[in-house]
């Protein structure tokens, strides 16, 4: 990268653009090698994972039999893995924020599904509503405290972690750096793979990847094979989640620094 006293050897342009490619391709390849070889639950995180997602791609494209309907749940599935898929692009890319983003979506997904599955009628007043009472009455917040309101099951992505994925990944916060996953504090733009960023991002992939497909097993209907199947990964998944999560990593990596610093 060109320093401030080399500023015309900065890339401009479209070679801005090509320079971010290659260095994203490049933090992907580390990142594959890492995550391969980071002891056993992050390569375990990301093979549940996978499998995961290919059973509910094929619920999102009928390859059991189409139901029929208006394919409500088929498409929302279908944008919870493609979703998924951006979201473990990103972050091999080194672009640990944004995958988040995604990853924070999923989250919505997962709690409308939630919803959905526990409140008898909330399926059919999402499907009527106008967007002023969409925006109402099935925005986060107000899902949140419908679920809760039931009374027999909590959020699946409950309110502290739903405030952490927008802090970290979607809204402006003062003083909150961009992409620091070192402990450090100091920002990275993207193509450099932080270990810690790699841990958050799979975790916290994979736990909203879990908790949303646990709701699609019976609306869907897979064959009683493949429901059977979808189940046990999606509890594999959930057991094979690493300990570095959007709650605990700042302080992970801080008492990490400190252990590093003091002398032994």
């Amino acid at each position: 990268m060109a320093t401030r006293s080399d500023d015309s050897e900065f890339p401009m342009g479209v070679q801005l653009l090509r320079f971010q490619e290659e260095i994203a391709d490049a933090c992907s390849k580390a990142t594959d090698q890492f995550s391969a070889t980071a002891g056993k639950a992050l390569p375990a995180t990301l093979e549940e994972l996978g499998s995961v997602l290919s059973i509910l791609y094929r619920l999102a494209c009928c390859s059991w039999g189409c139901p029929g309907g208006d394919h409500t749940l088929e498409w929302m599935t279908g944008r919870l893995v493609n979703q998924a898929c951006g979201s473990y692009r990103l972050l091999r890319a080194g672009l640990y924020d944004e995958s988040l983003v995604l990853t924070r979506s999923i989250g919505e997904v997962a709690n409308l599904l939630c919803l959905f599955k526990n409140g008898p009628t909330e399926l059919s007043a999402w499907k009527t509503a106008s967007r002023s009472e969409r925006l109402n009455n099935f925005g986060p917040a107000a899902v949140r405290k419908k679920i809760e309101k039931l009374g027999t099951i909590v959020p699946s992505i409950d309110k502290e972690r739903y405030q952490k994925l927008c802090e970290v990944g979607a809204h402006p916060v003062p003083g909150f750096a961009p992409g620091h996953y070192t402990g450090t504090g100091r920002p990275i733009l993207s193509g450099i793979m932080q270990e810690t960023g790699v841990f958050v991002c799979t975790t916290e992939l994979g736990y909203a990847v879990a908790v949303a497909a646990i709701w699609l097993i019976e609306p869907l209907g897979p064959p009683q094979e493949m429901k059977q199947l979808l189940f046990a990964k999606v509890v594999a998944l959930m057991q094979s989640l690493g300990a570095f999560t959007i709650l605990n990593y700042e302080e992970m990596n801080a008492s990490a620094l400190q252990q590093h610093a003091t002398p032994h």
